[in-house]
């Protein structure tokens, strides 16, 4: 268990460190926003294209052997990105990070779903996600201290002494026992090839679609392509001899739904919380470091869920803690729409921590009834659909919560620029780009403008971005209802030993 988790921890770490390091790194290497953005792209489009890639891979030549590679992989990686000189020579390197991140976390999954027996499985899987949570929320508070007392170039290299450790303790301690399914049937090139050119299209296109449009024809077309791409990687795993993905996995329904359920999570987590971090900085003007502390009991109340999640699934299987964790999830993100500006730290506290609660208790849960109820011989695969419906639900409600949040912006802004007494000449200059602006929660600024204008400008901003937050809380909410509504359908549960059901 520990030589897994130290494994996914700098995965997990990297991830939010990251995004507090970005604009430090940028202004460093005078990065483009188009260079900027492709620092964060990269990442997702290799760990999305070959999650499910490697778990095939682990499968075949070890997951021990392939877990470890990625460790060893990812600490090289980090290093590129902590000496590098140019903006490609990072874009390069996040690209290392994610193809070797893929390889960490599917196979973290696998391994459990491997070595740990059946009886002991849900409570070794909440652990491993309570650890991950736990990881996740250190992030911004140790990149925020390694960026203000340091450089931006410490919260990369801080990866390279955790991988050393997991690779030491993962060489002594991992068993090789169980770990690999290799046999000599053909590889699934068709399938390999197929499920990337329907996953990188899909995910460039969702990544791409709130800053050009979602009726931009590139978004279209990508959108299209993958969509044709992943019909016929199906038709192609039917026949496969040896499938990338097997399509029976999705013949139980608790592995369809627990996929469906992932999607459903992380689109109205991801998606929502984005445009939290935004007001938490733009609105309320805190530093990285003051938002990571916002989020802190989001994140001890996901640690606490997680943790407690494992007894129950048990007993009583995944579909209990599904249903009460999307319904808190949508109770705190209906909580959220009573968030204003200047809010106090405990009435910012409370709905981040039924959130988190939330989250928690759907993370566990929802991976228990995929691997749970996959057979051992198919852990790998059904841990890398799991962690591609992570991304995906992540990057969709970044993408579908965007657009909510652009168009609610774009609707009010108008009327709240002529309630704040903003003269139409500078309205309608206001018309087109300054939007997106305010959307962002940032202040569009005019040309020659007075204080008085100035500060009725900051008043409209205000009003109309929180209008859109609240906006895309409301949507998370319904979408977690309907999530609630899904897991009811989740049988209580079995654990599959090989050729043997444990219910």
């Amino acid at each position: 268990m520990v030589a897994i988790a130290l494994g996914v921890l700098i995965v997990s770490l990297d991830g939010t460190i990251t995004a507090v390091a970005n604009p430090i790194l940028a202004l460093d290497l005078g990065a483009s926003l188009s260079g900027l953005q492709w620092i964060t792209n990269i990442y997702l489009l290799a760990m999305a294209a070959t999650l499910v890639l490697s778990g095939k891979l682990g499968d075949r030549f070890g997951r021990r052997t392939v877990f470890l590679t990625g460790i060893v992989g990812f600490g090289i990686a980090s290093a590129g990105i902590a000496v590098s000189q140019s903006v490609g020579m990072v874009i390069t390197s996040r690209l290392g990070q994610g193809l070797f991140g893929a390889l960490i976390v599917t196979n973290a999954l696998a391994l459990l779903r491997t070595l740990f027996p059946a009886e002991s499985l849900p409570k070794a899987l909440a652990l491993f996600a309570s650890l991950i949570g736990a990881s996740s929320a250190a992030g911004p508070l140790i990149g925020g201290l390694l960026i203000e007392h340091t450089s931006w170039r410490w919260a990369f290299l801080i990866n390279v002494p955790i991988a050393v450790v997991s690779l030491a303790v993962g060489l002594r301690v991992l068993p090789t026992r169980n770990s690999t399914g290799a046999d000599s049937t053909p590889f699934d090139l068709a399938g390999t090839a197929l499920l990337a050119a329907a996953l990188l299209p899909i995910t460039y296109g969702l990544i791409q679609a709130p800053e050009i449009g979602w009726t931009n024809w590139l978004v279209i077309g990508l959108l299209l392509a993958g969509t044709f791409s992943g019909v016929a990687f199906v038709f192609a795993e039917r026949r496969a001899v040896d499938p990338l993905i097997p399509m029976r996995l999705f013949a139980d329904r608790s592995i369809s739904l627990g996929v469906l359920l992932t999607v459903i999570s992380f689109f109205s987590l991801v998606g929502s919380l984005f445009f939290v971090l935004l007001f938490l900085q733009q609105i309320n003007g805190d530093s990285p470091m003051a938002a990571g502390l916002h989020i802190l009991p989001m994140s001890i109340a996901n640690v606490v869920a997680s943790s407690s999640c494992g007894w129950v699934i048990k007993n009583y299987g995944p579909r209990p803690p599904l249903f009460v964790g999307m319904l808190f999830s949508a109770i705190g993100f209906a909580l959220f729409t009573g968030v204003e500006p200047r809010t106090g730290y405990l009435a910012l506290a409370i709905p981040f921590t039924v959130l988190g609660l939330g989250v928690g208790l759907v993370m566990t849960s929802s991976v228990q009834a995929i691997l749970g109820n996959a057979d051992v011989t198919d852990a790998g695969p059904a841990a890398g659909v799991h962690q591609t419906s992570l991304q995906i639900g992540g990057i969709l409600g970044t993408a579908v919560l965007g657009a909510v949040m652009a168009s609610a912006v774009g609707a009010k802004f108008g009327p709240a620029m002529g309630d704040n007494g903003i003269p139409s000449t500078i309205s309608e200059e206001l018309s087109g780009e300054a939007v997106r602006s305010v959307a962002q929660g940032a202040t569009p600024l005019p040309t020659h403008v007075t204080p008085e204008i100035l500060a009725a400008l900051h008043n409209a901003t205000e009003t109309t971005f929180m209008h859109g937050m609240h906006t895309t809380m409301w949507v998370g909410a319904i979408i977690s209802l309907l999530g609630a509504a899904i897991s009811v359908g989740v049988r209580r549960g079995r654990v599959v030993e090989g050729s043997t059901t444990v219910h």
